[in-house]
């Protein structure tokens, strides 16, 4: 077993105790770290998962229902103008929830998500060759037109949501970042966004869309990535006329 697949299998099955698991993690020095790890964040997760149920529960929740009733009786018998205000609040309460829907369908939000299932890759440090990188591409029918970024230690083909992506890791002095090309996908804009404890940026490029994350807070790592993917993926010459246009757009976080 081989340190991507310890990982792998660490992500999926963290209290898994095969033998081959055990044996790799005895030897390897950084995945038995990653072990570690995994097993703080499960206990973690128990801890916050063992809620007591407050005595008393049902009967409040009898009593919500049944105030909730007797003011709806009530409400139906106001004045129309009552009826209209809540008409108003009905709106706005679906509008809402639209809102929520849309955001929770976003590439911030499902760049977010994807990564738990894939965190081991962060903690990986021997760089990857570039035909296997330069296949992860030609896997999404994307041909790199341009030389790579040093660093890259890690390339998957990845479905994040309803896209098809190349995911990869680029080390900006030591520090890993996430990288997900999705081909297809246009934005009007780059931006900064900040989700559930990672900090990100989306960045258009000519046929698709960079999302890069890392969760090390205060980092900056964005610029010196995102220009050497958009060498890599879109050339040199289209690089170079890009930048500025990124640069003025101020990168707003929403």
């Amino acid at each position: 077993m081989d340190c991507l697949e310890f990982r792998r299998r660490l992500g999926a099955e963290p209290q898994s105790r095969d033998p081959a698991l055990l044996a790799h993690r005895r030897d390897c020095p950084a995945c038995a770290a990653a072990w570690e790890r995994a097993q703080a964040f499960e206990h973690e997760l128990l801890a916050a998962l063992d809620v007591p149920v407050p005595d008393g529960l049902a009967e409040r929740v009898l009593l919500a229902q049944a105030t909730g009733e007797r003011r709806q009786q009530t409400a139906r018998r106001r004045h129309l103008g009552y009826a209209l205000a809540a008409s108003v609040l009905l709106a706005l309460g679906v509008g809402g929830y639209a809102w929520r829907q849309h955001d929770a369908r976003s590439l911030p939000a499902l760049a977010v998500a994807h990564m738990p299932g894939e965190i081991h890759s962060l903690d990986l440090v021997r760089p990857v060759t570039a035909q296997a990188v330069a296949a992860g591409f030609a896997d999404r029918g994307v041909q790199l037109r341009g030389p790579l970024p040093a660093g890259v230690t890690y390339v998957h083909d990845c479905p994040v949501g309803p896209y098809k992506t190349v995911h990869l890791v680029s080390r900006v002095d030591n520090m890993p970042v996430a990288v997900l090309y999705v081909p297809g996908k246009q934005v009007a804009r780059a931006r900064d966004f900040h989700r559930d404890g990672w900090q990100g940026r989306i960045v258009p490029l000519q046929h698709g869309t960079l999302v890069m994350l890392t969760d090390r807070q205060g980092a900056r790592p964005f610029d010196a990535v995102a220009q050497g993917w958009r060498v890599a993926i879109d050339g040199m010459g289209t690089a170079q006329a890009a930048g500025a246009p990124e640069r003025a757009s101020g990168l707003q976080a929403p």
